[in-house]
């Protein structure tokens, strides 16, 4: 988005510049500081128990004693010195669009300042660089990727060629609706998982009508794969576990409506596109050749590299990432069942981002991030409501049943494998053991 554009759109209270509040403490001191830090790592979608415990280091590190609870749209923070009262902040901020390599130059900065090699002047300073800096990738890329990403799912998700060509069809229409629309409005943007959801629908029941598609979910769901929160219904159940409860309870709800919308958006839309383009030809699924799957892979993790605004230089572990959790997991089902292929796969991603970041100081959320859109049970929770809509109570409960299952064993194997979706560096000994 352009400089000119970003003038003109008003900001709301969750994304008001710190700076911008009367009478709040300048970003240059140590509580200034630490406010602009947490609410930047809040922005960037870090979880409760990670964004807490990671600023306890910093308070400490700079002589503050610290009590924080975050959830997802505010963060409450009371600092303590011994001479003064203490002192409390509440934040007002949602999470934003995922940027991973302003994450993980925001956790440089903490960890720089924990480790005594900058201050809180430049680590001030860094923020706002930071936070001012254009994304990596502009958004013209990223609308190509929004359609690339969507017809690679189709293939992940065992379509056909026609049902890849409807996919890619749906995310290009999705990524100009995303990246044109909703920057504009912010009633749009909180309505755009139903709008992207209705649109889908009627492309797919379309392209049903004059081309005779397999199947008309398959191109859906890749279409809006992107806006289906299972990440957030993972990072949800994950603080649940750690016992993060009220913001693990606000995830889980948000995470929930954001499925009913899109759930009622398919129901609107594939009704008036039945109205629309009726059809009552059933047409076999042509499956593609196995080795397009790699074409699949690689595109997909080229369009993770863009969307999740990674740098290219990670796009070969990006890859790996993506085919770890593929296979990984499927191997996983054929074995045993589709849980334990999602525990396999959590657990395998978890600890090839630990080696990642040991070997090549890769950033763990480029590798968790698309590893987990591969494993993640969004897509059946969003089959599980559209089966409720169909007035299918048996075949949608089970579906629901399933989901849940799926995501205990991807938070297990999360948290089995030690790992958080941030980079974890070496702090000094006096601090005592590292982050994990």
């Amino acid at each position: 988005m352009s400089e000119k554009l970003t003038e003109q759109i008003p900001e709301s209270i969750s994304e008001r510049r710190l700076d911008m509040v009367p009478h709040f403490p300048n970003r240059h001191e140590p509580v200034g500081f630490m406010l602009r830090l947490v609410k930047a790592l809040h922005t960037y979608g870090v979880p409760s128990y990670e964004l807490e415990r990671l600023l306890t280091n910093v308070a400490e590190q700079l002589g503050y004693g610290l009590q924080c609870i975050a959830v997802p749209t505010s963060i409450t923070l009371t600092f303590m010195l011994e001479e003064d009262k203490p002192q409390t902040y509440v934040i007002r901020s949602n999470a934003g669009e995922v940027d991973v390599d302003k994450l993980s130059r925001t956790m440089e900065v903490a960890y720089a300042v924990i480790n005594e090699e900058m201050s809180t002047v430049e680590g001030a300073n860094k923020l706002n660089e930071i936070t001012r800096s254009k994304p990596v990738h502009n958004r013209y890329w990223t609308i190509l990727c929004f359609m690339l990403v969507s017809a690679s799912i189709a293939r992940i998700f065992n379509g056909g060629f026609l049902e890849v060509i409807t996919g890619a069809v749906i995310g290009l229409s999705v990524g100009l609706l995303v990246n044109l629309a909703g920057s504009r409005s912010e009633t749009v943007a909180n309505l755009m998982p139903a709008l992207c959801a209705f649109m889908a629908s009627i492309i797919s029941v379309g392209f049903n009508k004059w081309l005779g598609l397999g199947s008309t979910y398959i191109p859906i769901v890749a279409g809006i794969i992107i806006l289906v929160p299972g990440m957030m219904l993972t990072i949800a159940m994950a603080e649940l576990a750690t016992q993060n409860l009220v913001s693990g309870t606000a995830r889980l709800l948000g995470a929930g409506v954001i499925f009913i919308q899109m759930t009622f958006g398919v129901a609107i839309g594939s009704q008036l596109g039945n109205f629309l383009f009726p059809t009552e030809l059933a047409t076999n699924l042509v499956l593609l050749p196995t080795w397009s799957i790699w074409i699949a892979i690689l595109a997909t993790s080229f369009s993770f590299v863009v969307l999740f605004q990674a740098r290219w230089s990670h796009f070969p572990w990006i890859i790996a990432a993506v085919c770890i959790a593929y296979f990984v997991s499927r191997w996983g089902v054929k074995l045993m069942d589709p849980a334990s292929g999602a525990f396999v796969g959590a657990l395998s991603v978890g600890l090839f981002a630990n080696l990642a970041y040991r070997i090549k100081q890769v950033p763990t959320a480029t590798i968790m991030m698309p590893g987990f859109i591969i494993l993640v049970p969004g897509s059946i929770g969003f089959k599980s409501l559209t089966a409720l809509l169909e007035h299918d109570i048996i075949g949608g409960l089970d579906t629901a049943f399933n989901m849940i299952i799926i995501g205990i064993s991807l938070v297990t194997g999360l948290l089995i494998s030690s790992i958080a979706t941030l980079p974890k560096p070496k702090t000094k000994a006096k601090l005592g053991k590292p982050l994990s």
